[in-house]
């Protein structure tokens, strides 16, 4: 069931201004004329006729005269200098007259009678195919209003319409489901349905089909592996393609998520049928990823500890490296001495000669820091896992070039084989016979450890086994996290050009795409015309130069000098005690029910399924849920803190109808309460955000958890878009060891409320240039805080352009020609992500710098040279600019700071090893910051207007200097009583005998 007021129905309003019953519900001289023209003037029916025509033009339905208010009725009658009484009014609407005059209303407007038979069919029609791509019962039926006013039909009574929706809803899903469970023959049904039977430590059940990867150690990979070996082999009798609608996908992986073993099996066939299947697909299609995420850290570790090996390798050796340098510098003293004497070098060498040039050859093996021969005994110790791995991945090129998927085939087919080196050539004794695969692919650091050849230009004939298996999985590795190789079925890891949106959408949308954004269409004139910007870039940026007092060239190197910091006004501080004294102290729950009670925000934790269910007090259970996870309190310890509920009733809610997706609605809702406040104008226009990143410590056995260098423990990221309004607008948890920078058009593109904001602030991470290039190909303005900018590269617009003041910060020219030639391609793939066909982080993921056989990541990359040089010039002639992003990354920083400070319990550290759970742990402690944050704007607000009321001369300027992050007033752990008085059980030191 759904509440009336959560959809577009139409209703009547309790309170009205004057400005509303003005412009509503003020007859106009053409409705005066239509009136008179049935009634008389003076008569109760001209009035109630006029009446029922003003709130049908405003409901679109008819309604009883109680159900009107009694100040839109007196609005309309001094509007119409009606003498009629209040009784006269009720005598007419229970007349003739007033059934009579509901037909001359209809015809007036247009509007068509609502019939049980024949318009009730058609509402259902237009239900149901709202109910293909939508499951919330309010978005089906605003579909079905829309429907019923482009019509003209007269609206039915709300339970109708809502009875009319429920039904098409309950027989699309129906439908959905006997179509999934149709493609089950009966092998596929018997192994589907063994998951709710299983029984021994060899079977997998129900609950074990939920597993997700663990900290990748040996034991648990190989445990793994067996877990995707089955998963597999179950999910070869699965259709491939299920043929259901995104929207319906996702709310059935999140309904058989919160189903246990019980409530699986109490399910009609059909439906639960349908629900395995949709699982088993998406836990196969995560099972894959996983299984790539381990390789791709697999190797990441053993390459971290083989170059920890050398280091103490080195430490260790260094006396023989003296000794090495002690005999050189001999043996040159000798030569010097005595260079025609071979004898003379007898001293120096003839005794240990052997010796020293095996130590030459063991230090020549790692100089230059060449940790590989490190890799290969942590290699083998992993080999097993690693084949079994990539062999179940099936893996795939997303190019013309095979040479690694082909090397790879040759390792499995040799594996086996008890042989130190493997040949590669059909016949090693012809230098011209045929290889047997090509190994040129192999970089100049892998060439002498796999063939034992210093030059690459040399015959090779064979290769180390494991030498070579090792440098292919280095290079598989490499080219999953590029993209260059792909896995068929999986998430993250799939073909992302089969997301793209057609060529045929491309050519039919471009022009109103390249419109609504301000871009050029067209290769040759967006080319040309990005070359005139630049151009006119550089020329501006030189002529102001020399105005700015901090920016200077010195040696060829540019320097930025910090600007004078502004200072805080006596008057601001003047301000700070009396706010602080006015911020009435209060716990965080009471925080809780407050901006609950205004937003009703439990209303968004509906049943997972979509049909009605009882639960006991879903307000209490909202509130707790929120306090137990934001705090990270968990529920045990809030069952303990709070009286009369049970750790079970904290922890259901957050089970059974919890998502992800949930929580950003909840954080939507409390973003747009907060941006109708006036006082956040002075912090800001809500059109930027600032993107951060902060450590969340974990435990270590999930695959999420990584070390992290910088903050020194295990644990992943909680990446942020906070508001230049200080709300955050957008959350993410992504592992330490990604580029931080690739999810900083997520939140933007992926964000629902009123913000809208179209410029990004970023830290350091973000001057990456393709990511530069496709934030101006999505009409946004990326705008991060640089450091180290003597190390940037400014390009210029070409080789022949001189500049009086700035021309020492120029290299290399930009390529047009490559910009060009890949214009279609560069903008199908950003118009396929503001379509929502894929997202910018599955772009941005692929255009790693180690890249090098997509031509469009070259082509991103150029484009992305250009906008970062044109931002870089106006970055360093705009103190303000400069200005401007120091303060709103610091906004970011303050946040990280306040979200954490509310997650202050079990020491800070998300105890869930599942990923979706940590994920949902951020948002919940995400929606309570926010939460929070509204109710502080609140008081704050309160406390500025009584002050200025007192008297106080506070101006917007000072109210800029304050922020939302107030936590002095905020209680944590909420109040205790103290009572001295209070009896109390005398202490007992005696123990029974037994």
């Amino acid at each position: 069931m759904v509440a009336i007021y959560q959809t577009a129905y139409p209703r009547l309003k309790q309170e009205f201004s004057q400005k509303d019953l003005n412009e509503v519900y003020t007859p106009t001289s053409k409705e005066l004329n239509f009136a008179i023209k049935h009634c008389k003037r003076s008569s109760a029916s001209y009035l109630g006729l006029l009446v029922q025509l003003k709130i049908v033009q405003r409901l679109g339905r008819f309604v009883p005269i109680k159900d009107i208010p009694t100040g839109i009725i007196e609005h309309i009658k001094k509007a119409v200098r009606s003498r009629s009484s209040k009784t006269e009014l009720n005598t007419y609407f229970s007349s003739g007259a007033k059934d009579r005059h509901i037909k001359l209303v209809r015809k007036y407007l247009g509007l068509k009678p609502y019939d049980n038979d024949a318009t009730g069919v058609l509402i259902f029609q237009w239900a149901l195919e709202a109910a293909k791509t939508k499951e919330a019962l309010a978005d089906i039926i605003n579909v079905s209003l829309e429907y019923l006013v482009k019509e003209k039909y007269e609206l039915p009574p709300f339970s109708v319409l809502q009875r009319l929706c429920q039904s098409a809803r309950a027989e699309i899903n129906n439908r959905y489901f006997d179509l999934l469970s149709n493609f089950l023959n009966s092998e596929g049904r018997a192994a589907v349905n063994k998951l709710l039977n299983a029984s021994g430590p060899d079977s997998y059940g129900w609950t074990d089909l939920k597993h997700e990867a663990k900290r990748p150690t040996p034991r648990n990979i190989q445990a793994y592996i067996r877990y995707l070996e089955w998963l597999s082999s179950l999910q070869t009798m699965l259709p491939t393609d299920l043929g259901l609608p995104p929207t319906k996908h996702r709310q059935y992986i999140n309904e058989a998520k919160a189903l246990d073993l019980k409530e699986i099996k109490r399910l009609k066939s059909n439906k639960r049928s349908a629900l395995m299947i949709v699982l088993i697909r998406h836990q196969y299609a995560q099972t894959l990823d996983s299984a790539a995420q381990i390789v791709i850290k697999t190797l990441q570790k053993i390459d971290r500890t083989a170059q920890k090996n050398l280091e103490e390798y080195l430490a260790h050796h260094q006396k023989q490296t003296d000794r090495l340098i002690s005999v050189l510098s001999g043996t040159v003293k000798v030569y010097l001495d005595k260079p025609d004497s071979v004898s003379a070098f007898d001293p120096v060498l003839a005794k240990d000669g052997k010796t020293i040039l095996e130590m030459c050859d063991q230090y020549m093996a790692y100089a230059g820091n060449n940790y590989l021969p490190f890799m290969v005994p942590l290699y083998k110790k992993q080999r097993s896992a690693l084949f079994r791995a990539i062999e179940i991945l099936n893996l795939e090129s997303a190019t013309e070039d095979k040479d690694v998927l082909k090397a790879f085939e040759f390792i499995r087919e040799c594996k086996n084989r008890r042989t130190e080196l493997l040949q590669i050539k059909e016949n090693p004794e012809d230098p011209d016979s045929k290889n047997i695969i090509n190994i040129r692919w192999v970089r100049d650091k892998w060439w002498k450890l796999v063939t034992g050849k210093a030059s690459k230009t040399a015959h090779v004939t064979h290769v180390n086994k494991h030498n070579f298996e090792l440098c292919v999985f280095d290079r598989i590795a490499e080219e999953l996290s590029t993209g260059d190789l792909f896995i068929p079925h999986s998430e993250t890891f799939d073909d992302y050009r089969e997301q793209m949106i057609s060529w045929e959408q491309y050519e039919e949308e471009l022009p109103g795409y390249c419109s609504e954004l301000g871009l050029v269409a067209g290769d040759t004139a967006f080319t040309e015309a990005l070359k005139v910007q630049m151009k006119e870039a550089c020329v501006l940026a030189d002529s102001v130069f020399p105005d700015d007092e901090y920016v200077r060239i010195e040696q060829g190197k540019l320097i930025i000098g910090k600007p004078k910091s502004n200072e805080s006004s006596a008057e601001v501080e003047a301000i700070a005690p009396l706010l602080a004294e006015r911020l009435e102290k209060i716990n965080l729950l009471e925080v809780i029910i407050n901006v609950e009670k205004w937003l009703s925000l439990n209303e968004l934790f509906g049943p997972l399924s979509g049909f009605e269910s009882r639960i006991d007090d879903p307000l209490l259970r909202f509130v707790l849920s929120l306090f137990c996870y934001g705090t990270n309190i968990g529920p045990t310890e809030t069952e303990r803190s709070v009286r009369g509920i049970s750790r079970k009733q904290v922890a259901w809610l957050n089970l059974k109808r919890t998502t992800p997706e949930r929580l950003d609605k909840a954080i939507v809702k409390v973003n747009n309460a907060y941006k109708k406040f006036g006082l956040i104008e002075c912090w800001g226009s809500g059109n930027s955000v600032s993107a951060d990143g902060k450590l969340w410590d974990l435990y270590e056995d999930n695959l999420l958890s990584e070390y992290h260098l910088r903050y020194g423990s295990f644990g992943g990221i909680a990446y942020y878009h906070v508001s230049d309004t200080y709300i955050a607008l957008f959350s993410h948890f992504i592992p330490c060891g990604v580029y931080e920078a690739i999810y900083i058009l997520d939140g933007l593109l992926n964000d629902e409320s009123d913000f809208k904001p179209d410029t990004v602030h970023g830290d350091t991470q973000a001057q990456s240039t393709p990511v530069f290039a496709l934030a101006y190909l999505l009409g946004i303005k990326l705008m991060p805080r640089i450091r180290n900018i003597k190390d940037l590269t400014f390009y210029k617009p070409d080789r022949e352009m001189v500049l009086q003041h700035i021309q020492s910060l120029f290299h290399e020219p930009i390529r047009w020609d490559r910009i060009e030639k890949h214009y279609p391609d560069m903008l199908r793939t950003a118009m396929s992500v503001k379509a929502g066909k894929i997202t910018a982080s599955t772009i941005l993921r692929r255009f790693g710098t180690k890249n090098r056989k997509n031509k469009l990541y070259f082509a991103f990359r150029e484009l992305g040279r250009v906008v970062r040089t044109m931002f870089l010039l106006e970055y360093i002639t705009d103190v303000d600019l400069r200005k401007t992003i120091q303060a709103a990354t610091c906004k970011s920083e303050e946040f990280n700071e306040f979200a954490r400070w509310l997650f202050f319990a079990n020491g800070g550290k998300i105890a869930a090893n599942l990923k979706h759970e940590q994920n949902k742990i951020v948002k919940y402690n995400h929606l309570l910051a926010n939460v929070a944050i509204l109710y502080n704007v609140n008081a704050m607000t309160k406390a500025f207007n009584e002050l200025r009321e007192e008297g106080y001369d506070i101006k917007r300027e000072h109210m800029a200097k304050f922020s939302p992050y107030h936590t002095a007033h905020l209680g944590r752990l909420g109040s205790f009583e103290l009572d001295l008085t209070k009896a109390v059980v005398p202490i007992g030191y005696k123990l029974q005998p037994d």
